[in-house]
Order: structure tokens, then sequence, then C-alpha cells
């Protein structure tokens, strides 16, 4: 869409190396900062909505390969509440509602800005009924309608834009984001259905589901909550407390337990930062002001006693992406 994709990553603390890793969870912050700053731009307009048309179902992991394998539309609208939530976001709710001859599949955003919960339900409910017509080709009824939580465009080009995308009628400020498909058309079979490979795929789906179950530890959610938080300036030791439930002092008692301070934890999250933000940019100043430190000599020397190298030393040796600036 002609964004500047490097300067909106920088612009929200995120690098390439870091999102190029399959594990990896965006913090909410970074997300929502970075889609309103894409979303500034006029011609941005409706972007989840055109990113859903080009939606396939290898992009969505499990959940498509889940999807391709299963043999009838009831079958599919059944992935959807089971699966999405964990698998593909965790930061919504999905919810299948049968009554009066239909059935509705809901989707609810629980956390995010305005902006973040308006483009994330186009970009679902929009690739729910992408998906839907590349499993089932030459279907007319799917869907019927179509619910927005949020207000209708100002513009009217961008209202016939949901029209001509869902092909049905789309009304906006419902109570929640659903699509409405016919009771009749759930029996209709996938023509490339596998009922033996969607048995093998959901068993390694809900491996995945035991994995992303399992309690972090404590350390975890320090670790967690400082890469999130350290977007916007280093915290405190009683922020990251408070954000936990308990005192700064109980913190640091648990953590000593563990073996390990706040301050060790704080570096080991500044050092990881540092290290992708020298893939990206060439400013060690820019890099001391953003991780707290008191001055750019400082930020040298400690990365140098951490690492037994300088900046330029160590981006020498992993380099990530070609820049046109040296360290100094």
């Amino acid at each position: 869409m002609g964004a500047d994709v490097d300067a909106l990553l920088d612009g929200a603390g995120l690098v390439r190396a870091r999102l190029e890793d399959p594990d990896y969870q965006v913090p909410l912050p970074a997300f929502d900062l970075l889609l309103s700053k894409f979303m500034r731009d006029p011609a941005h307009a409706l972007f989840g909505l055109r990113l859903a048309g080009d939606i396939q179902p290898a992009l969505l992991g499990p959940v498509g390969y889940i999807a391709q394998a299963c043999t009838s539309l009831s079958d599919l609208i059944d992935v959807a509440p089971r699966y999405a939530g964990v698998l593909l976001s965790n930061v919504a709710r999905a919810s299948v509602v049968r009554a009066r001859g239909v059935v509705e599949v809901q989707w609810e955003p629980l956390a995010g800005s305005k902006v973040f919960r308006r483009e994330i339900a186009d970009y679902v409910l929009g690739t729910f009924v992408v998906l839907g017509n590349l499993l089932l080709p030459g279907r007319r009824d799917l869907p019927i309608a179509v619910n927005l939580a949020h207000a209708r465009p100002a513009s009217g080009a961008q209202a016939r834009e949901y029209i001509s995308f869902f092909r049905c009628p789309v009304h906006f400020d419902r109570p929640i984001n659903s699509i409405v498909i016919p009771v009749a058309a759930m029996t209709a079979k996938l023509p490339h259905g596998d009922a033996f490979v969607k048995n093998l795929l959901e068993q390694h789906a809900a491996s995945l589901i035991r994995q992303q179950s399992a309690a972090p530890s404590l350390l975890d959610d320090v670790k967690h909550l400082l890469a999130a938080m350290i977007l916007d300036g280093v915290p405190a030791k009683d922020k990251v407390a408070s954000q936990l439930g308990m005192s700064s002092r109980n913190l640091q008692r648990k953590l000593q337990e563990m073996g390990v301070s706040y301050r060790q934890v704080l570096d080991d999250v500044r050092l990881g930062a540092a290290k992708e933000r020298l893939a990206v940019t060439a400013s060690a100043g820019e890099i001391s002001d953003s991780l707290g430190f008191s001055t750019r000599q400082a930020f040298l020397r400690w990365f140098k006693q951490r690492t037994g190298k300088t900046p330029s030393e160590y981006r020498i040796e992993h380099p990530l992406r070609a820049s046109a600036v040296t360290l100094r």
C-alpha cells in the first residue's frame, strides 16, 4: 500500500528479526501503535478488509490447514470458536450462536484501541468469508448478512466497498461483530475435505494449545512485561510489580528466590532490545535514549561489558540488514 514499513516498525519499537520468529507474540501496545501510525494516511482506509481479500488458508497456520481438511461447512464453522482465539489471537473471543434458521459466527475483540478493534473485526470476518468461498466455491448464500460493531464509514464509497466485499447486507453499530449463515447451508460438503487428515491436524493443534496453555513462570511474566513496557521507556520496578498485583518488595523477594534480581532481568531484556535495534538503526544515541541510559557513552560501556564487543563490532558479526551509516 506504499507505506514505509521500516519507519512504521521503528516507530512502534519492532524489528524485522524478531518478527521473523514464528513463536514471537507482538505486544498489543506495540501493535496498537504500529496500526495507529499506519492508519493516519487516508489511503490506508479499510486496511483490515482489504487485507482479508488476499488471505490464503496457509497464512492462518494450523487453523488454515484444519479448515482445508474440514468435510462440511458445519465442520468449518466449528473450527472458529475452538481454535481461532487460541492459535490465531489471544485478544478476542469467537462463538457460534444458532437461532431462527440461521447460524451466527461472532467475533468479539477483548482488548486494544478503537482502531485496532475496527480493523481486526473487518479482517477476521472478511477472512472467514473469503476462506468459506475458497473452500466452498459456487455458493451465493454465504453469508446472508454481516454485523459490525463499529460505525459506518463517513465515505459513501467506503461503505459500498463493504457491500461489494461481502455481497450481502452489512449492518454497522451492532452490539457484536458477526456473520450470518442460513442453517440450510451447514450440511454443504467441502470438495477437498478429508476427515482422517483433519483428525491428525487437530491432534497437532491440541498439542500446540497445551504448550501455549502451560502456566508461565513469574520470571517469564516479568520478561514479557518488560519487553512490552520498555517501548515507552525503562519501567520502574514498582510499575511492573503493580501489573503483577504485588508490591515491589515482594517481586524482588520472589526473583531473588529464583536466583536473579530485577536489575539483572531488566538488563537481559535491554540487551535483547539493543541487539535487535542494532540491526535496523545506525544511531547508538537513539538506542541509548530509548533504553534509559544517561548518555551514549554509558550505553557503549554497558554494551561492551555485557557482550565483550562494541555495537559496531557486534553488528559486523551479526549482519541482519545492510545500513548506509556506520556506528561510531
